[in-house]
């Protein structure tokens, strides 16, 4: 009798072993199935960006990267020969990676007052690209002393600045604007703003769509 009751004992035992060794296999899948993959958006990034600073009159210029999707450290004297940014803001002047600015390919189209989303796809004609410019290098009490510069005339108006009792301020046209990258890639911007979240102007605030890939869907 002693030797069936053990044997019995050890049966059970064997079941309970399985069915908790059963039980550590199911929490573990169960554990594995709630881990989401990544989700992957393709080719198209999309952001918006208040750019770190406010810039000095004269050549001091913030480069962007659609690429990396950041400002990118740049020494004015280089920006001519390196094909690390895409686009530049100096105050409200805008310079791209090409033509006269730089020995990138970017160009600029100018989709006018749209809707952001009604941009679909980058043209396939009508950029222009960068020519010399003239900005303001510095007030002189009331007078404006200016300097020419390279930049992209497309983009003058993109700002407005007006005067009001209370002060200057500053409006955008709203433009929806499709930037042919320095490598030949697309991408559309549209600058929202010129202030940052706590309402100090002089910040550039844009948002954009990038194709990273080698067609021309923006949205």
């Amino acid at each position: 009798m002693t030797s069936i009751k053990q044997n019995k004992m050890k049966k059970i035992r064997l079941v309970l072993v399985a069915l908790i060794s059963l039980g550590m296999v199911v929490a573990s899948c169960s554990k594995e199935d709630d881990v989401k993959p990544e989700v992957d958006n393709g080719s198209l990034k999309k952001g918006e960006v208040t750019l770190s600073r406010k810039t000095d009159y004269g050549n001091d210029w913030i480069y962007y990267s659609f690429k990396e999707a950041k400002e990118v450290a740049v020494a004015e004297a280089d920006h001519e020969t390196s094909l690390d940014w895409d686009i530049a803001f100096n105050r409200y002047n805008v310079r791209t990676n090409g033509g006269e600015s730089g020995v990138g390919v970017a160009a600029v189209y100018d989709a006018g007052k749209v809707d952001f989303t009604s941009v679909m796809n980058a043209p396939t004609d009508g950029y222009i690209v960068d020519d010399t410019i003239q900005i303001v290098k510095a007030y002189i009490g009331q007078a404006v002393e200016w300097m020419t510069s390279t930049g992209n005339d497309k983009f003058k108006g993109c700002v407005e600045m007006s005067f009001g009792s209370t002060g200057p301020s500053y409006n955008t046209n709203d433009h929806v604007y499709v930037v042919k990258t320095a490598d030949g890639k697309y991408a559309k911007l549209w600058i929202k703003s010129y202030y940052n979240d706590s309402g100090v102007a002089g910040f550039i605030n844009f948002k954009y769509a990038y194709q990273s890939g080698d067609g021309t869907k923006l949205e």
